[in-house]
């Protein structure tokens, strides 16, 4: 293979890209998405908020995840919120890595507490724990630890620490679902866990997400923050 066939090389200035075709569309012409809108339209039940679809994907992602409570909402960015209610807090510091999607940092202050900034790992997209280690205060509510660009963040690492301080841990598998660790599905660690089914990710659904945990106290802080999520943030 020449350096003109290569698909990693990137297009050089007067010279022709390796790639000229435009990306797939998305969502693609797939006649099962088709008939599968179809079928939900003809159900009656498009206007529902909780319809068989919507019972089948929570029954899909607890099997999945194995996780045993299960609650959708509108977004992933509203799923790290509703994480962050559901765990109690509402003051306080949470540490994130500095690099982060910019809606976990938003839904830090929404609940009126102070994001607090770490170091990726060297040479990685995620999460140091030892910067996490560092950042520990008696302040310190919570840690969001984020799998990105196809990094699996040292999240068993981090539960280890966390655990010793007594400060729960929020997965957010927004960008990694079906990824495993040690055989332990991602979307199962941590206290709390979120998915996002946004355009962009690869369970994409267009819009949406869901919590995910396995303690009843912080699902009923979620419900009753959000009973309807849907109703009450569209």
């Amino acid at each position: 293979m020449n350096n003109n066939e290569n698909p990693r090389r990137l297009a050089q200035p007067g010279k022709d890209p390796v790639i000229s075709s435009p990306p797939p569309i998305w969502p693609p012409n797939d006649e099962s998405i088709l008939q599968s809108l179809k079928d939900l339209f003809f159900s009656n039940q498009w206007g529902s908020y909780i319809g068989d679809c919507s019972e089948q994907l929570i029954s899909k992602i607890s099997e999945w995840t194995v996780r045993s409570r299960v609650l959708p909402c509108s977004s992933g960015t509203f799923a790290v919120e509703l994480a962050l209610r559901g765990l109690g807090i509402n003051d306080g510091e949470v540490i994130l890595a500095g690099y982060d999607f910019p809606g976990n940092f938003r839904a830090i202050e929404n609940v009126s507490a102070t994001p607090v900034l770490v170091d990726l790992a060297p040479n990685r997209w995620t999460i140091s724990p030892e910067s996490i280690r560092d950042a520990i205060t008696q302040e310190t509510k919570a840690i969001i630890v984020s799998h990105l660009h196809g990094q699996i963040a040292p999240i068993t690492d981090i539960e280890a620490s966390a655990r010793d301080a007594g400060i729960p841990i929020i997965e957010d598998a927004c960008q990694m679902p079906g990824g495993q660790i040690n055989g332990k599905p991602i979307g199962s660690f941590g206290d709390v866990s979120v998915l996002s089914f946004g355009g962009s990710k690869l369970l994409s659904a267009g819009r949406g997400g869901c919590v995910l945990t396995d303690d009843e106290q912080i699902a009923q802080r979620i419900r009753v923050y959000s009973d309807r999520g849907n109703e009450a943030f569209p």
